[in-house]
């Protein structure tokens, strides 16, 4: 597995923009580019700052095709919609054409909107999706997509690509490790100091330690942790 690259920078701007950066420069690497979106609040800076004014037109976005690394169980219109924020910041900011967007239906509910997300990742990609970059973040006691530390969706070799990810206070939609087995780069983009002893944990874990998820994410070419100082351990 690749070891994890740290690139570390003073400021929460600074790690948003060099993340945002290196984004760019793997979608200008491919010829139809695959892109799995993270959710969370993190994200929302990189995704302004992609769609921005004189940045977006020297990209080919209409090639792209965006996934979803997880989402709730709730519409497409909810405020925790990880799909929503994604429409409201990159999505449609860029013009996305709405074929080039896989959404997880989380208003079907776990098990369902699992399986039709996983028949539509093995109908498009086949089922050894080969993914140009994913973009993951991590919360404060180490999940990573919607991977808590010990889910089974980490080993359990019959949740290929999407797992059932009971979560309070709902229900959640997770793609596995397996599902980005074949990620050409993932980007980890963490920041402030609440996420200090999680990045700690991270950075010395052993591969696919079950208490750790992010043990068991890494690209292809590489794997980079974009991150402020606040949150190095």
């Amino acid at each position: 597995m690749t070891a994890i690259t740290v690139r570390a920078f003073d400021s929460l701007a600074e790690t948003l923009g060099a993340c945002a950066a290196a984004i760019e420069e793997a979608i200008r690497r491919s010829a139809a580019p695959q892109f799995v979106l993270a959710g969370g609040q993190t994200p929302r800076g990189v995704y302004a700052l992609l769609a921005g004014s004189g940045r977006s037109e020297a990209l080919p976005w209409a090639d792209v095709e965006f996934w979803f690394g997880d989402e709730r169980c709730v519409g497409p219109d909810h405020p925790k919609s990880n799909y929503r924020l994604a429409q409201e910041t990159l999505l449609k900011p860029l013009g996305v054409p709405v074929g080039h967007v896989h959404r997880m239906l989380g208003e079907l509910g776990a098990e369902e909107g699992a399986r039709r997300y996983r028949e539509r990742l093995v109908e498009r990609l086949g089922s050894a999706p080969r993914i140009d970059l994913a973009l993951v973040g991590m919360g404060a006691e180490g999940h990573t997509l919607s991977l808590f530390p010990g889910a089974a969706g980490l080993t359990s070799p019959d949740l290929a690509v999407a797992a059932l990810v009971p979560a309070a206070p709902r229900e959640r939609i997770s793609l596995t490790p397996l599902a980005l087995g074949h990620a050409e780069r993932i980007f980890l983009l963490v920041t402030g100091a609440a996420k200090r002893d999680a990045v700690g944990r991270a950075l010395s874990a052993a591969d696919r330690d079950p208490a750790v998820p992010t043990s068991f994410l890494r690209g292809l070419a590489e794997t980079v942790l974009f991150c402020d100082r606040a949150a190095l351990p």
